[in-house]
């Protein structure tokens, strides 16, 4: 069971097609036909946490009661686990899923090690980790005391979990959580074996020195072409990879028994047409017409349905997911709450009203530390008793005017709020973002896409055309939320 998170990386990566499925054949797998009351279902979900209690997994929630934790290839505990990474859930149900108990749940990062000097692209928002190019996007979960790619360093040794996608320069890491650790600690990569010589061979560019390596291999032989696991503790003076364990990760085996449930989420890593795909590596075969979208190389799907014989899935739900909550996020506040209603799902920021459903991400990075943080434990202005809680929200704008929230996070305050989304009608000296007016006075600076400072009067004259993100810094006011005064007035790409 240990390989079965990276085996489905090893396939994402490779691009195998049907018959060539990397996995784990689930204990007691071959569930088979339709659930009946009473009787034990098997399944199998891969996808992004999103909460606690128990485990939300994709939005669904999975008991743990009894459940074994695997964690980077050794046992481990539910308090291991952290919102945004990407894990592996073995389940049964007795009611046909509607309600789900992890027998097992898996974890292992993406990638961990020291970012490469001079990699971090603030245009492109990615940078390198041993060979691998990470991606951040507004999905991605930062660890505090980080808070954005801004916050990161030539030499911060990272930990990301993330999806691996197929890229022009070859495959990349779509990261969902980045977190910073210490120096000095084991350092891993996955990837497939290439450029073999006696003591070394090379992932993506990085060499990774075997010298000393325990070769966890049938015959102890690694070969062009395995995907493997390599660990660490150093890269050296020549900038190898100096290899403590090097782990065949063979697939040999099917992710699923004949009939047992499956939901993947991933990015199509192997397609023909829409009927015959891969997602991460797992083959799925569609008769089902796909929502949210058109299935392509390259997209962002989740697929929900049943193993077949051959170890695909024949899938009765095809889902096409450019964001977190299906559609690109393009809205983000940070700022004191201003109202919580917790029977409809609902908070206020800057008087904007913002949806949580069962796709947002809830995380408490503030000093109080909520593991099952939920809209339950958001404080609102309005009671003299404390401060409001100051939150980070990033969603969807919706025609109706508020936020769909695909990441709900809770952080300590600061003296500073951030307002970002499309343009609105503009009246010198103010505008309006997402329907928050914004004022500006002789004092706020403004900044083109290139981060190079404008006048406000280039500004106002159509700099920026309507619709166009824009981002806004404004200092904190704890009476009426709105309007903000500006700061800065940042065009973003």
């Amino acid at each position: 069971m240990k390989n079965f998170k990276g085996k489905l990386q090893a396939a994402a990566v490779t691009g195998l097609v049907l018959g060539l499925v990397l996995g784990l054949v689930v204990a007691c797998g071959g569930g088979g036909g339709a659930s009946l009351a009473g009787i034990e279902r098997l399944g199998v979900s891969t996808g992004t946490i999103t909460g606690f209690g128990s485990v939300f997994v994709n939005g669904v929630e999975y008991s743990t009661t009894g459940t074994a934790f695997d964690i980077d290839d050794a046992p481990g505990s539910q308090s291991d686990l952290q919102v945004g990474q990407q894990v592996t859930v073995q389940w049964s149900s007795v009611d046909a899923g509607v309600t789900r108990r992890a027998v097992e749940v898996f974890y292992d990062d993406s990638v961990e090690g020291p970012i490469t000097a001079g990699s971090i692209d603030l245009v492109t928002q990615s940078f390198v980790v041993l060979g691998q190019t990470v991606l951040v996007d507004a999905d991605t979960s930062f660890a505090s005391p980080l808070i954005d790619i801004d916050s990161l360093a030539d030499g911060d040794v990272v930990e990301v979990s993330g999806l691996l996608a197929n890229s022009v320069g070859g495959v990349v890491v779509r990261a969902t959580r980045i977190e910073r650790k210490a120096a000095g600690g084991e350092i891993e990569i996955r990837g497939t074996v290439s450029e073999r010589t006696v003591n070394t061979f090379v992932i993506n560019g990085q060499v990774v020195l075997t010298t000393d390596a325990i070769i966890d291999a049938p015959g102890n032989v690694i070969n062009n072409g395995d995907f493997v696991e390599v660990k660490g503790t150093v890269v050296n003076g020549d900038g190898q990879l100096v290899a403590t364990q090097v782990e065949l990760e063979d697939g040999e085996d099917r992710i699923g028994g004949d009939g047992d449930e499956a939901e993947v989420e991933g990015y199509v890593t192997a397609f023909t047409d829409a009927t015959s795909f891969s997602v991460s590596g797992v083959p799925v075969l569609s008769s089902v017409t796909a929502t949210g979208g058109t299935v392509a190389p390259g997209a962002k799907v989740r697929v929900k349905g049943e193993f077949n014989a051959d170890g695909a899935i024949v899938a009765s739900q095809v889902e096409v997911r450019a964001g977190a909550s299906g559609s690109p996020v393009d809205a983000r506040i940070s700022a004191l709450v201003d109202s919580v209603n917790v029977a409809a799902g609902q908070l206020v920021l800057l008087g904007v009203t913002i949806q949580t459903d069962a796709d947002t991400r809830f995380e408490d990075q503030s000093n109080d530390g909520v593991r099952s943080f939920s809209l339950a434990d958001v404080r609102a202005g309005g009671n003299p008793d404390f401060v409001p809680d100051f939150v980070e929200v990033r969603g969807v704008a919706q025609e109706n005017g508020t936020i769909l929230a695909t990441l709900l996070q809770r952080q300590e305050p600061d003296s500073q709020g951030e307002l970002r989304g499309s343009l609105g009608p503009r009246d010198d000296p103010d505008f309006t973002i997402l329907g928050v007016l914004v004022e500006t006075d002789e004092f706020t600076a403004f900044f083109d896409v290139d981060e190079n400072e404008i006048t406000a009067a280039e500004f106002f004259a159509g700099a920026v055309a309507p619709g166009a993100e824009v981002k806004v810094i404004f200092s904190l006011n704890q009476g009426a939320s709105t309007p903000v005064l500006a700061e800065d007035v940042e065009i973003e790409d």
